[in-house]
Parts: structure tokens; sequence; C-alpha cells
């Protein structure tokens, strides 16, 4: 009885030590995201994205500027579009760095798809250019209304129903699946598998993308558009360990895309098979 009774403490303990643990690693990263949010040229500091044509596009507070900025220094220099290859040259005098390097003179400029994009700032603004089809000018400002005005993200209450286990199931060979974003671009991406997990009874099963130690997750569920970011959120789980199927998938920690904050951003839209019927009321709520 004595050993029993050892063994149910020992256990009683271990559960209230896992539970402990999950709910630590959950505020550590409400802090984080949190952190992020507020950083000077963070998601909500976004305040515009602009599109490069053939040719020079110059840019400033000018209001003439192709690319015309609401406040700094009235013409900040010239972005070239010849093809592939984009270049930007710097006006006489203009205090502007590139990847924390005074620049000037003409540079060549590497977009964001190339995994080490150019980023300039000058004055309060820190901009790059992406590819969304085509090129286009991202723009940060410290001095972002929206940023300014921030004042966090409000959660639903923590609740262990929505840190589930989930069993990974593999695609053989490797599905592909359409990700279409708020501008209606199509990409194609790999999935390797999907996470099928149990909610109040019933079976549900999420498409991931590979993100290298974890898997990556676009979904929307029957909170989109009522007390949630309509279009969806986005959640990161962690790979099982090796020789293992099994993993965990914490909803207290879906998150909102940076659509939510700004009119200026590109996010991805769930694909079909990641809309789920059930009501998933944890993590952010509509911002």
């Amino acid at each position: 009885m004595k050993k029993i009774i050892i063994i149910c403490l020992f256990l009683s303990n271990l559960s209230a030590f896992a539970a402990e643990s999950w709910q630590k690693d959950l505020e550590e990263w409400k802090q984080a995201r949190s952190e992020s949010l507020r950083k000077p040229h963070g998601w909500v500091s976004l305040v515009g994205m602009e599109w490069l044509y053939k040719g020079n596009n110059s840019i400033g507070s000018n209001p003439e500027s192709k690319i015309a900025l609401s406040h700094g220094p009235e013409n900040i220099g010239v972005f070239n579009l010849d093809g592939d290859k984009i270049t930007f040259t710097p006006s006489t005098g203009v205090d502007i760095k590139a990847n924390d390097n005074p620049v000037t003179e003409k540079i060549e400029v590497k977009m964001d798809s190339s995994g080490s994009p150019t980023v300039f700032t000058v004055d309060t603004f820190q901009f790059y250019v992406i590819e969304r089809g085509k090129p286009a000018l991202r723009i940060k400002d410290s001095q972002a209304k929206t940023l300014l005005e921030f004042r966090g993200v409000e959660y639903f209450p923590v609740s262990e129903k929505f840190y589930v286990d989930a069993e990974f199931i593999p695609y053989q060979p490797a599905k592909e699946v359409e990700i279409v974003n708020v501008l209606g671009l199509i990409s194609k991406d790999e999935s390797p598998g999907k996470l099928e997990f149990k909610l109040d009874d019933e079976i549900y099963a999420l498409d991931v993308l590979d993100a290298g130690d974890s898997y990556y997750i676009i979904f929307a569920d029957r909170t989109s558009g009522r007390t949630t970011y309509g279009p969806g959120r986005f959640l990161y789980a962690d790979k099982p360990k090796e020789g293992e199927t099994t993993t965990k998938i914490n909803f207290n920690k879906a998150y909102n895309p940076p659509c939510a904050f700004t009119d200026y951003s590109t996010c991805p839209l769930p694909p079909p098979q990641n809309r789920l019927r059930a009501f998933i009321e944890a993590g952010e709520k509509k911002y």
C-alpha cells in the first residue's frame, strides 16, 4: 500500500511539473511575442508596400517622388529596376545606410528572396525589396501611428484543453500544397505530412510545412471572423523526437498574422484542408 501511495504521489508531482513547464514556456513565448511586435521596425511599424517599376523609382518626402514618404529627407535616392537587376543610387548629402553601412554611391540591391536582403535605414524608416510576383519596396517606420498607439494583443484564457497530443502522419511522397496570399498570388509548397489530433471527441488534421526544427501551420477555425482574425492564424509545433511519431500542438500559441495589424503585408491564407470545424478558443484574439 505504501509503495502505491508513493508511486501515486510521484506521478502526481510529475504531472504538476509537466503542467507548470508548458505553461511557463507559454508565458515566455507571450513575452517574446510582445517584444517582437513592439520593436521599432517590427510588423506593427509597417506603413507601405510600393511596387517598383521598370526604370527609375525615386523615393523621399518630396510629393513628386514615385515613392513618397510622410516625412524625412525630401530626396533620398533612386531605385532602378532593369530586368532582374535592382540598383540604388543615393541623393547627394543624404544620410542613408544599407545593412548598417553608409551608402555614398550606386549599389546593387538584393531582394528578400535571396535570404540576405539589402536593408536600408534612413531617418526613422527601414525599407527593403521583397518579391511578390514582382519587386516591391516594404517600408517600416519606427514613428508609425500603428506602432505608437499599439497596446498589445488580447488572449483567450490559457486552457489545457487546447494543448493536445498529435500524431504526425507523413506523406509519401511529400504533398504539394497551394498557398494563396491576400494579393491572390499562389505559391506551391511541399507538406511533409499532417498532424492528426482529437478535440471534443472528434478527429482533426492539419497539413504542416517544414520550418526546420518545427512545423509551420496556417489554419482557420470557427472562431475566425468572430472572436479571432478572419482570414486565419499561424502556429508552430515541435517535430516529434527521433524515433517517435507523436508531438504536442499548443493552440494557446496561435497568433495573428501581420495582416491583422497592417494593410501593407502580404500574408498567406489557410489552405481549404486547414479550415477546422472546431472552435479553437485559444491563443490570440482579433486585434
